[in-house]
């Protein structure tokens, strides 16, 4: 995947390993999957090769984490943006659609044993409508780090929640 992802950067592996500022035999070893590479040099080749699936797809693969909780990378669909915006409009319509029913059987609910089998598969089947508005907004994020720094969008993200309070301050050490 690092080797595709740098051809198709239109960079040669001298290149690529100055920029990452690593041995030429080093990029081989992770072109050639023989060595793993860091996190940090994955999120930089997601950058110099202005491919940010790379980081998602590491993580997906290479992460006990990322393996438990990470979408699937959708590579057998249109990630042109306005596709990939429509597509969101979609997800988010049907989660709309189903928004009522969740607030209905979610009332009243602490834990699983207060549903009964058919709440629990209906509440089920609502909530990944949910997962899918979130997976579509991964793709989006995707689709939008080939032409703006992603990372920038999620720290103003980030600062707005911090302040209007939806983050506890963090004790001095």
């Amino acid at each position: 995947m690092y080797a595709e992802a740098r051809e198709e950067a239109g960079l040669t592996q001298k290149e690529a390993a100055e920029r990452l500022h690593i041995g030429l035999r080093t990029l081989r070893a992770y072109e050639l999957g023989d060595v793993t590479p860091s996190d940090e040099i994955v999120l930089a080749m997601s950058r110099i090769y202005r491919k940010p699936e790379l980081t998602h797809r590491h993580c997906r693969e290479k992460c006990a984490i990322g393996r438990t909780y990470s979408y699937e990378v959708l590579d057998a669909v249109s990630t042109d943006l306005a596709h990939v915006v429509l597509k969101l409009a979609e997800e988010l319509e049907e989660a709309k659609d189903v928004l009522s029913r969740v607030m209905r059987l979610a009332v009243n609910k602490h834990c699983r044993g207060d549903f009964t089998e058919q709440e629990w598969r209906e509440f089920r089947e609502a909530i990944l409508e949910f997962f899918d508005v979130e997976h579509s907004v991964e793709i989006l994020k995707m689709a939008l780090g080939r032409t703006i720094d992603v990372a920038e969008l999620v720290a103003a993200h980030n600062k707005k929640c911090r302040e209007r309070g939806y983050v506890k301050k963090k004790a001095a050490v």
